[in-house]
């Protein structure tokens, strides 16, 4: 008979984001080795999170089972740190049980900003930091966060990266090459590739503005939803740049495979490091499929792209170090360029598994003994 393990998230579809998709992929690699009980909170249908209200009221029913039910399982893994009160009930009912927590980037930088929330926020985490000896073990999903969250003070950290999100778009068929958008599918030039959510972060405007006029014979598409207006309007008024919006799964997949790259250009925001990439899903979203990828050497994206093999990595606002690595990509014959292809996806799929996921979790469970 299987262990029982409860897994609480307060992230869950139909939400999109990273964190939701480590839930998925989490629950997933671990359905072979437990018994799974699922305390989830499911986002909204238009795929944005629960309100504030909504996460409180979960947070006080999850806490409320493990006060009263948490003797039934073995193992526990939080979905983050914000459920802590949970675990702090588990370790009161079971002191026996195993517990793991999953950080991200965000949960360890967030309170760095200015305002309301973030001042609040901050006063949770210092109280979550004393309340750490709940868990066993924490989970970051890179070594970046790792290293924030040493830098927060946290201990008995396990860097555990996720697995390739089993989703509509690295499970592509390759059958909507005919929807592809007309600007990218009859474009004369080469084609460059960034998707994802626009935010300044992720570097689409400064690409546009630095890198691309030191390229010859490219054009730069961006697919993906605005979060940034200022961003958009550079994206919007750049030479050779055309923005194209969100774009349905199986035809993003088709541009990721004609796309002669696919870019990450990440920058660091500030000094501060209020806003951060955790890991960067869209690195093995991309060699999945087989993309050239070319990332920058940034935060938890070092561990997204195994350099040399499934992307090239890239020093972060360095158009220079931009235009010599894109270039020297382009102008490799076809052949060694359709061998890295191969070898990206080969690689992606087998490192970034659900099993590699599932192995990783179940190791950090024994280490706790």
């Amino acid at each position: 008979m299987k262990p029982r393990l409860l897994l609480i998230s307060r992230k869950w579809p139909p939400a999109i984001g990273g964190m939701e998709t480590y839930s998925v992929e989490l629950d997933a690699s671990l359905q072979p080795h437990f018994e799974i009980t699922r305390k989830v909170l499911p986002g909204k249908a238009n795929g944005r999170p629960p309100g504030l209200i909504a996460y409180a009221f979960f947070l006080l029913k999850t806490t409320i089972y493990c006060l009263l039910h948490a003797n039934r399982f073995s193992h526990v893994v939080l979905g983050d740190l914000v459920l802590f009160p949970a675990a702090l009930c588990c370790r009161l009912k079971a002191p026996r049980q195993k517990r793991l927590v999953v950080v991200y980037g965000l949960d360890l930088v967030y309170f760095k900003r200015k305002g309301l929330l973030p001042s609040l926020y901050g006063a949770y985490f210092w109280l979550f930091r004393k309340a750490q000896g709940a868990f066993d073990g924490i989970v970051a999903i890179s070594g970046y966060t790792a290293k924030l969250a040493a830098e927060a003070g946290l201990k008995r950290v396990h860097v555990i990266n996720p697995s390739l999100p089993h989703t509509a778009l690295t499970e592509d068929s390759g059958a909507a090459d005919t929807l592809i958008p007309s600007a990218f599918l009859n474009c004369g030039s080469r084609r460059i590739l960034q998707f994802g959510r626009l935010v300044p972060r992720k570097g689409a405007a400064w690409f546009a503005v630095n890198v691309l006029p030191k390229l010859s014979d490219v054009e730069f598409f961006v697919a993906g939803a605005s979060y940034d207006a200022a961003s958009f309007e550079i994206l919007r008024t750049c030479a050779r740049t055309c923005y194209l919006g969100p774009q349905p799964s199986n035809v993003l997949a088709a541009m990721i495979r004609q796309a002669d790259i696919v870019v990450m250009p990440n920058i660091a925001l500030s000094a501060t490091g209020h806003d951060v990439e955790g890991f960067g899903l869209v690195a093995i979203e991309a060699s999945s499929l087989g993309g050239l990828l070319v990332a920058s050497r940034l935060h938890g994206i070092e561990d997204a792209v195994l350099n040399g093999a499934t992307g090239i990595l890239v020093e972060p606002a360095d158009a220079v170090a931009w235009q010599i690595a894109l270039t020297a990509l382009l102008d490799e014959p076809a052949n060694k360029q359709q061998q890295r292809r191969a070898t990206a996806r080969e690689k992606t799929r087998a490192y970034y598994s659900r099993e590699r996921l599932g192995n990783d979790i179940l190791k950090c469970f024994a280490s706790t003994s």
